[in-house]
């Protein structure tokens, strides 16, 4: 066998194996730039324009304004006084925690009676601090057994009961 043939052969055998070594490089890096795309989840919903200058102030009531947009998933602290569409869009890259890139919100507020008072469309930069107060667990429940404790407020009303 010449040089020249040797050397042909080796390099028959050599190009396959670049050929199969460029294109794992090629699926790695398509894999590599897929992993560095954020992950996209969007949670909530808020009416859109067209549905909310449906409802009008004054006139609409808790009743036509669950039948025009549907129930929200919020409602206010004080009763059914105001009810809250929220809508939010976060992004995850990598290992890394979430971040909310986009917020909005849309409360109704009804009065006494029960007819819209006003509609408020909110986003990120209308939001507020929100202190929370601490809860402390009443020190007396180490006094009480096990069962007693689990047991302890069968019959006993619960908030669902007032907000009724």
């Amino acid at each position: 066998m010449t040089t020249s043939q040797a050397r042909r052969k080796m390099m028959n055998g050599l190009f396959p194996r670049i050929r199969r070594s460029g294109r794992l490089a090629a699926v790695a890096g398509v894999l590599l730039v897929a992993a560095c795309q954020p992950i996209v989840r969007n949670h909530g919903y808020v009416p859109p324009e067209d549905q909310l200058s449906e409802v009008s102030v004054g006139r609409d009531t808790r009743d036509s304004v669950a039948e025009k947009i549907g129930l929200p998933l919020n409602k206010g602290i004080d009763g059914d006084r105001a009810w809250y569409y929220v809508a939010s869009t976060r992004e995850t890259f990598g290992a890394r925690a979430p971040k909310v890139v986009e917020r909005e919100v849309v409360a109704i507020l009804f009065n006494d009676n029960g007819t819209v008072r006003n509609i408020v469309r909110l986003d990120e930069q209308d939001g507020q601090v929100v202190t929370l107060t601490a809860r402390v667990t009443n020190p007396s429940v180490a006094d009480r057994g096990l069962l007693r404790q689990i047991f302890g407020n069968v019959g006993s009303p619960t908030a669902g009961d007032f907000l009724e």
